[in-house]
């Protein structure tokens, strides 16, 4: 049994009600009951829920099986899935490090090459505050080894071989680190950022300025001007897919605050390279050439030496990144690494296996039809009555318990750190949040006034734009069927 100290009453309950879980057990297939989110507010919003204990007896059931858009509930699904199939993620795997080889030069002489491998660590960083799995470790392991000189840095990220991208992200928020590409050899999350402030004065270009060893990286093109105090502000950021140019447009007020934005990268593995030449330049290597990818320096006939290796950290830190903060780029990386364990790594980025485990659960493809490992994918579909026998099905494997243990719990943590505080919920909630355009959700385990543990299931989607949160409202009705239950 796996608890966290900081819930142990909470985890202890949960873990020891989950013994009695009928893995069969179902939401019934019946009209939708009367109860909670029946008269939930927001004009236009379509919201489903599903209450059950963790024997299956329903509580709440609206619209429980109309199918919603599940947002970051999908990676309830990933990291799941990252249990059953791949075993005791607190195991570390050598293989999975970041590593550097030297590639002799070509006939005729010169100075070698460096060759950077990514293997889906999605952690690996460059900051000068960085002390474990670091990038500078590799240039020092260079430095160490008396190479002086190089010509090109070489970065291979063919590890994972998919799309840069999920099946039905929208491509206007690529320029986001929300939406970072996914690639197998990413620094920093493969973000940027970059700080605003408005100008001296009125009609002045705004400030902008990329945060320290973030410069270089993307062609800032910038339009943005200063507004009067007050003003509103509509500042825009355009980034057309496939190219490098970052557009500022529109106008920031000049009183408002400087702002750093998290950005993504437009090219992941060329990034990390000009990375690693900076820190080898720092260190007093030369380097002659340049950052390449193995797109263009075909690696098929190149022999090289291992110089160096990290050490990923063990897989259940990405695990609890993504189920924690929502971290899309370690739910993608996650899912790619899964599928290629399991031989079945496909182009769109490991669908696939999402696909089995919901077989595996006893979920119909209407139920449950997954497009992508993070939820940022439009095409994802859930219905309510399925999350819940789902987290029903998942509290009942033998890892079910170390894997609840990776949720945020209420007022305590991660997405969760702001919610329920000073509720009966507080420390007693242990969920998945979710949110897309239009789209707010959330599903888990909660313990009620009574110390029944819950399992739930709750959507709201088709949210219009200019409508306030609902998230208030959502939160509200848990707190209410907790304590009436």
């Amino acid at each position: 049994m796996i608890a966290l100290k900081r819930n142990g009453l909470a985890y202890l309950l949960l873990a020891a009600l989950g013994f009695l879980i009928a893995a069969c057990a179902t939401v019934p297939q019946a009209e939708d009951l009367p109860g909670p989110f029946e008269a939930m507010p927001g004009e236009g919003v379509r919201w489903g829920a599903v209450v059950t204990t963790l024997t299956g007896e329903t509580l709440v059931a609206l619209r429980a099986d109309e199918r919603f858009i599940p947002a970051s509930n999908t990676k309830l699904f990933t990291t799941a899935a990252a249990f059953h199939y791949l075993g005791d993620p607190e195991v570390p795997d050598p293989a999975s490090g970041t590593s550097l080889w030297l590639v002799p030069p070509a006939e005729g002489g010169g100075a070698p090459s460096l060759l950077l491998k990514g293997a889906g660590d999605a952690s690996l960083t460059d900051g000068p505050d960085c002390l474990e799995n670091c990038l500078h470790q590799l240039a020092d392991a260079v430095a160490a080894a008396g190479i002086t000189t190089i010509s090109d840095v070489i970065a291979d990220d063919s590890f994972l071989p998919a799309s840069l991208w999920g099946q039905g992200w929208s491509w206007n928020n690529f320029v986001w680190y929300y939406t970072a590409p996914v690639s197998s050899l990413p620094v920093n999350e493969n973000t940027l950022g970059l700080r605003l402030r408005p100008g001296e004065a009125p009609e002045d270009p705004v400030q902008a300025e990329w945060l320290p060893g973030d410069e270089g990286f993307l062609t800032l093109q910038n339009e943005a001007v200063t507004g009067a105090s007050g003003a509103d502000q509509t500042l825009r950021f355009e980034r057309t897919p496939g190219r490098d140019t970052l557009r500022l447009t529109g106008l920031v007020p000049q009183d408002a605050a400087p702002r750093v934005y998290a950005l993504a990268v437009a090219d992941p593995p060329r990034a990390a390279a000009t990375r690693l030449i900076r820190l080898l330049r720092a260190r007093g290597v030369t380097v002659e050439g340049e950052a390449l990818t193995h797109r263009e320096a075909p690696l098929a006939d190149i022999s090289a030496t291992e110089l160096a290796r990290l050490d990923a950290p063990p897989l259940i830190h990405s695990i609890r990144r993504v189920q924690r903060d929502s971290q899309n780029l370690h739910a993608e990386l996650l899912l790619r690494r899964i599928a290629l364990a399991s031989g079945e790594l496909s182009p769109e980025g490991g669908p696939e296996i999402l696909r089995a485990l919901i077989i595996s659960a006893g979920l119909s493809p209407v139920e449950a039809e997954l497009f992508d490992g993070s939820g940022l994918s439009t095409y994802n579909r859930v219905t309510p009555a399925g999350m819940a026998r789902f987290l029903r099905w998942a509290a009942a494997q033998d890892w079910g318990d170390a894997w609840r243990a990776t949720l945020p719990a209420g007022g305590a943590d991660g997405t969760l750190t702001r919610r329920f505080r000073g509720t009966i919920l507080e420390g007693r909630i242990f969920a998945k949040t979710g949110s897309l355009h239009g789209v707010n959700a959330l599903s888990g385990y909660m313990i009620s006034a009574s110390g029944q543990a819950l399992v739930f299931s709750v959507f709201a989607n088709d949210r219009p734009n200019d409508a306030p949160s609902i998230i208030a409202a959502m939160d509200a009705e848990l707190v209410r069927i907790a304590s009436e239950n």
